[in-house]
C-alpha cells in the first residue's frame, strides 16, 4: 500500500495574496508533491478559474497544525469545474522545504544542504560495523568510523563527507534487530545559493559516486539550512550565536531506484583513491563540459535507455562527444594530431603507414570540414599508443568499423547495411566494451595513473568478452 499523506492547510499560490483552501497529497514511495486546492462558486463567479496555469514558481502553505511549507518549482495538472459549486486544480511541485516560508523568490536561496546518496558505505570506506569478542566467550557488535572527509570545491563551496551511525531499532528484547549507518554529504556555501545551483552541485557529486560504483546514484533524503531557521545560542555574557538547523524537504520528482551496495573490489575506484589527490578540482573544472557526456552515460545504469540499440546509439554518441569535447574537434588540425602520434609511437620503425591509415582513414583525408566518427573512434582506442582497447572477437579497425556501419544502419536506415551491423544479440556486449572504453578515457581524465586503468580496462573487456562466448555458444564440456 501506497505511504500517502495528507495535510489540509491555507496556501498563497506565487504572487497572488488571496489565500486558497487546499489538501496536500505526498506519496513517498512513489515520490509525487500534489497540491488539491478548492475554488468555491458565488452567484456572481459560477465558474471560478484558478490563479495559475503553467508553471509556478513557488507556494507558501500554512498546515492546519500551524506548519509552514514551501512548495517549489510548481507546475498545474488537471482542472475540473463543478458550475455552481467549484473548481478544482491539481498543483504538482517537485520539491516541499518542510517549515519554510518566504515573500519573494529572492528569498529561496541556501547556506547549506544535507544529502544521503543512499548505500555508498563501502565507496567510502568512512565506517563499518564489526564484531568483537569478548572474554566471557560472547561478543559485541562496534561500530568502527573515521574522520569526514573535507573537499573545498570552489570559494562558496564546501563538500564533507561524514559517517553517522544511525538507529539501532527494534525492541532489545526481540530475537532480530537492525544496525544502521549512513553517508551525509554536506554542501556548505560562502554565500546562500539557488536551489537549482545545489541541485547541480549534488548531480555532479552523484554522477563523480556513480561513475565509481558503474550505477546511477540517487538522493535518498535530503536536509536544508535556511538563514531564516535558527536557534541562538548564548556564546559570551551578552553574546549570542546563530546556529542555523538543518530541516528536512521532501522531493517529488518521482520514484526512484536506490542505490545498490557494491563490494570495493567492483568498484572502479572509491573515496580512498580519490581524496588525497586533485581528482575532486579536476572533476569540478571539467563537469560542466563533461556533463552531456555523463548523462548519455548514465543511461546505461536506467531505465531511460529502452532497448540496447537505443543505449548502443547514446554510446557512441556520447564517446564522439567526449572526443570532441577534450581531445579534438578540428578536422585540420587532427591530421597534424595523427602525424605527431604515429611519429611518436613508432619511433622510426616501420608501422608508420599502418597507424596513420588507422587513425586517417582516406575518406577523412580527403575531408577538412568535420571528423568522422571512425576517426573519433580510431583515436580513442588509439589512446595515445597506450591501446587499451582490443576486443578478441577481430582486429580493433574491424571492430571500429562495424561500430560505424552499426550506428549509420541505426540513424540511417538502409537494409542493406544490415549485414554490416552488430546483430542484436551482439548488441548487448558491444555496449559494455563501449562502456569500458569510455570509463578508460573518463578516468584518465580525472587523473588515474595510465598504466593502472589501461591494465583494468584489458581485463575488463577480456572478461566481457569471454562472457559472451561462454554465454552466446554452445560448449561440449568433455568428460
Amino acid at each position: 500500500m501506497a505511504n500517502i499523506n495528507k495535510y489540509g492547510g491555507t496556501w498563497r499560490i506565487f504572487e497572488k495574496e488571496i489565500l486558497y483552501q487546499g489538501e496536500l497529497h505526498i506519496n513517498y514511495d512513489n515520490r509525487v508533491i500534489a497540491l488539491e486546492i478548492l475554488l468555491p462558486a458565488s452567484e456572481g463567479i459560477p465558474f471560478p478559474r484558478p490563479p495559475y496555469k503553467g508553471k509556478i514558481p513557488y507556494i507558501c502553505g500554512t498546515l492546519f497544525s500551524g506548519a509552514k511549507i514551501l512548495l517549489y518549482d510548481c507546475f498545474t495538472g488537471k482542472e475540473h469545474a463543478h458550475v455552481m459549486q467549484y473548481t478544482q486544480q491539481i498543483i504538482y511541485a517537485k520539491y516541499a522545504f518542510l517549515g519554510l516560508a518566504v515573500n519573494s523568490i529572492e528569498e529561496i536561496r541556501f547556506t547549506k544542504a544535507i544529502f544521503d546518496f543512499g548505500d555508498i558505505i563501502a565507496w567510502s570506506d568512512l565506517c563499518n560495523y564489526k564484531w568483537e569478542f569478548a572474554e566471557d566467550g560472547g561478543s559485541n557488535l562496534i561500530w568502527v568510523h573515521k574522520e569526514p572527509v573535507k573537499f573545498k570545491l570552489s570559494e562558496n563551496l564546501e563538500i564533507t563527507f561524514s559517517p553517522s551511525q544511525g538507529s539501532i531499532g527494534g525492541d532489545m528484547f526481540e530475537k532480530e534487530i537492525k544496525a544502521k549507518q549512513h553517508i551525509s554529504i554536506e554542501f556548505t556555501y560562502k554565500n546562500a545559493t539557488p536551489w537549482e545551483s545545489v541541485m547541480e552541485d549534488a548531480l555532479s557529486i552523484q554522477y563523480l559516486i556513480g561513475l565509481g560504483v558503474n550505477q546511477k546514484v540517487e538522493i535518498d533524503n535530503a536536509q536544508y539550512c535556511h538563514s531564516s531557521i535558527y536557534i541562538e545560542l548564548p556564546k559570551a555574557d551578552v553574546i549570542s550565536e546563530k546556529v542555523y538547523r538543518p530541516v528536512d524537504m521532501v522531493f517529488g520528482t518521482g520514484k526512484i531506484e536506490h542505490t545498490r551496495n557494491m563490494k570495493q573490489y567492483d568498484c572502479l575506484y572509491t573515496l580512498s583513491n580519490i581524496k588525497g589527490s586533485n581528482t575532486f578540482i579536476r572533476w569540478h573544472e571539467n563537469y560542466s563540459m563533461l556533463k552531456p557526456v555523463l548523462d548519455l552515460y548514465f543511461t546505461a545504469f536506467s531505465h531511460t535507455a529502452g532497448t540496447p540499440e537505443m543505449l548502443f546509439l547514446n554510446l557512441t554518441q556520447a564517446l564522439e562527444t567526449y572526443h570532441a569535447r577534450f581531445i579534438i574537434d578540428d578536422a585540420k588540425a587532427y591530421s597534424d594530431r595523427v602525424d605527431k602520434l604515429v611519429d611518436s609511437f613508432c619511433n622510426g620503425n616501420s608501422n608508420i603507414e599502418h597507424w596513420k591509415n588507422f587513425l586517417l582513414d582516406d575518406g577523412q583525408k580527403k575531408n577538412t570540414h568535420s571528423i568522422y566518427l571512425r576517426s573519433r573512434l580510431a583515436d580513442l582506442v588509439f589512446a595515445n599508443g597506450a591501446l587499451p582497447f582490443w576486443p578478441n572477437r577481430c582486429l580493433p579497425v574491424q571492430y571500429i568499423r562495424k561500430v560505424v556501419d552499426t550506428r549509420n544502419y541505426y540513424t540511417h536506415y538502409n537494409p542493406a547495411k544490415l549485414d554490416k551491423a552488430f546483430t542484436k544479440v551482439e548488441l548487448p556486449w558491444v555496449n559494455c566494451n563501449l562502456l569500458a572504453l569510455l570509463e578508460y578515457h573518463l578516468l584518465i581524465l580525472m587523473g588515474f595513473d595510465t598504466d593502472e586503468v589501461r591494465k583494468k580496462t584489458v581485463e575488463k573487456i577480456s572478461q566481457i568478452d569471454d562472457a559472451y562466448q561462454i554465454q552466446e555458444h554452445t560448449h561440449d564440456i568433455e568428460r
